[in-house]
């Protein structure tokens, strides 16, 4: 492990880090959380954890698929495992609807829940984040504190960031760059 006793995390909805951490996506669609306020949601970190949390109405947000990555068994409210990190490659402020729409194949979000995460707030847009994400070799358990809980983007956890030598990518470099291609960021 790296030095330092925090690391930056990044939290999503369970079904989401999942389908990344299985490379089924690469893409993640963000406008904020409530707790951003008005300056909205900003890329701070480069690389970080992905903290999944379970939001009830994940699948009533997502495409049918994602229904595969839901937890099957009841989660634990008070703690939270860390297997995946992630690190931006590209990010890019989406201002357009109709460019938005177009990733639609890349993602598992449903459409009416891009458009309302476009439509949240103005100016209207959301970012696209490409990431490449990477699986640690021994998963990272720790207790969800108040901290770390409520509707925010960013978070720091009591966990460094693996060294790059110690994961693995989800992806192979060629497939990873494919589809990076393929979004056109």
């Amino acid at each position: 492990m790296a030095s330092g006793l925090i690391a930056p995390a990044f939290k999503e909805w369970h079904v989401i880090v999942e389908a990344l951490g299985a490379g089924e996506q690469i893409l993640i669609l963000r406008k904020g959380g409530i707790a951003e306020g008005k300056g909205g949601f900003a890329v701070k970190n480069q690389r970080f954890w992905l903290f999944p949390t379970v939001f009830h109405a994940q699948l009533d947000k997502t495409k049918p698929a994602a229904a595969r990555f839901f937890p099957g068994t009841a989660t634990d409210p008070k703690a939270v495992v860390l297997s995946y990190f992630a690190q931006v490659e590209k990010a890019v402020f989406l201002t357009d609807w109709e460019r938005a729409r177009s990733l639609d194949r890349f993602h598992l979000w449903s459409e009416d829940t891009v458009r309302e995460r476009f439509d949240w707030s103005k100016p209207a847009g959301l970012y696209a984040l490409a990431v490449r994400v990477f699986r640690v070799p021994t998963p990272i358990r720790i207790s969800v504190t108040p901290e770390l809980a409520g509707c925010k983007s960013w978070i720091e956890v009591p966990a460094p960031l693996p060294d790059s030598g110690s994961a693995q990518p989800v992806l192979p470099d060629g497939d990873f760059y494919n589809l990076l291609q393929q979004i056109g960021l």
